[in-house]
């Protein structure tokens, strides 16, 4: 049975390689395990808010990405008709953060730019073709069983970082379950080629309307666009493609025919919002949709697998190579699942909501809401901050760690003046009882 001395990642998508750099790039063996033949030519999440940045950063991969991006100033919501409703700048953030933009990239080409690094390492192999088909563990390995084109394979190692998605092999022969809950509806990710900008669109768009809420982003410098929409759930595959023509004259601007622009994916699927109760059992820690999936609003997804994988990476640095204790990888366990819950599950259910909201009076309120946003820039910078919550407990923003160490600075300054004015004082006062001295010896004299 082969031994890997290091890491076992199981899925080769952008959350199983991202954690594989990390660990690599730290002198770790890593062994990636997908079941498909490549990189999957799927777009799907897209977004990086300038929270998640600074970690594409630090792994060296920010160059890279933002080469192939599209660079996202601003983030548009608008009416049904296409008519704005506010926008809500990433450059309020300019004393925040040293990334006060978003970078929009669809998930197949991050991947591929992370397999360009991971090739560089020596430490780090990347097996395609290779399914995960049963795992076991005691106190010292977790062996797993998998197959491919060369038959079939064991091998062990004393860490499995489980990022095989939804559909986790991992997580469920380790006894666990996705818990929670499906949204009634169904979405619709439609990859179109058609230009939005010439109708004055934002690269990010969300579409506020009971019917037709949608959310419109650009995947990259193609020219392609991610539209997502809601269809009924009683509606089939076939069917919903067949309404297609009639839903993208109402969702696109301009109310374009069928040859004024070019559909090249269509996706219909099921949304949740669902977390397993543990990200750590043993041996085995869960990152990504292999622990938690959400509907795709807000842009939340792949922001938060970035930082999810950089965390998981850190933690297993900290125990292989730095002899820290395994408590670090139960805080990475317990932190990024209070994140999940405590923000990225809740504010893009949040935003689902406002989306399609039917009620007239809420949907005032939301409106008057948004406005307010966007029309003040302090309110903006507090609304656009929450994002930070991404990083979990360990975060805290620019600003924030500015105003840390400016109050520092004060207390110390306050602290010396205060020695200084004791110190200068009691000078005054040896001055004045020698002068009484000299005055007395003086008079003596």
């Amino acid at each position: 049975m082969e031994t890997v001395d290091g890491v076992v990642v199981v899925g080769g998508g952008s959350v199983g390689l991202l954690t594989a750099l990390k660990l690599g790039q730290a002198g770790v063996r890593v062994v990636v395990l997908e079941a498909g033949s490549g990189v999957s030519p799927s777009s799907r999440a897209v977004a990086f808010l300038p929270t998640t940045l600074a970690g594409l950063d630090q792994l060296g991969l920010l160059d890279d990405i933002r080469k192939r991006a599209v660079m996202c100033p601003d983030v548009a919501y608008r009416r049904g008709d296409g008519s704005l409703i506010a926008k809500m700048h990433w450059d309020v953030l300019a004393e925040d953060t040293q990334y006060p933009y978003a970078l929009l990239l669809g998930q197949n080409h991050v991947s591929s730019i992370l397999v360009e690094h991971l090739r560089a390492l020596p430490n780090v192999e990347i097996r395609w073709n290779h399914r995960v088909e049963a795992v076991e563990q005691d106190d010292c390995y977790v062996t797993l069983r998998t197959s491919s084109p060369g038959g079939q394979t064991w091998l062990r190692s004393p860490w499995v970082a489980a990022a095989d998605g939804a559909q986790s092999t991992v997580r469920e022969q380790i006894g666990l379950e996705l818990g929670g809950s499906h949204w009634p509806e169904r979405m619709v990710a439609l990859d179109v080629f058609y230009d939005f900008i010439l109708h004055g669109y934002s690269r990010a768009n969300f579409i506020h309307d009971p019917v037709d809420w949608a959310f419109v982003v650009q995947l990259d410098q193609s020219g392609l666009w991610r539209v997502c929409y809601e269809e009924s759930s009683s509606l089939s595959d076939a069917q919903i493609r067949q309404r297609m023509p009639e839903r993208l004259t109402r969702l696109l601007p301009g109310a374009p025919t069928p040859d004024q622009y070019r559909v090249e994916h269509f996706a219909p699927y099921q949304v949740s919002q669902r977390c397993v109760t543990e990200f750590r059992r043993g041996r085995v820690l869960l990152a990504g949709d292999a622990a938690h999936v959400t509907n795709p609003m807000g842009g939340l997804a792949m922001s938060g697998g970035v930082l999810e994988a950089v965390h998981l990476g850190g933690a297993l640095i900290n125990v292989i190579k730095e002899n820290g204790a395994l408590s670090v990888l139960d805080e990475y366990a317990v932190s990024r699942r209070q994140t999940f819950q405590a923000f990225t599950s809740t504010r893009s259910t949040a935003y689902f909501t406002w989306m399609k909201e039917s009620g007239w009076i809420q949907r005032t309120r939301d409106l008057a809401m948004f406005k307010r946003v966007g029309s003040d820039r302090d309110v903006m910078r507090e609304f656009l901050l929450q994002f930070d919550k991404l990083n979990g407990r360990r975060s805290r923003s620019l600003t924030s760690r500015i105003r840390l160490v400016t109050g520092m600075a004060k207390r110390l300054v306050n602290v010396a003046a205060k020695s200084m004015s004791d110190c200068a004082s009691a000078a005054l006062q040896t001055i004045k009882s020698a002068h009484k001295r000299l005055h007395r010896d003086t008079s003596i004299e």
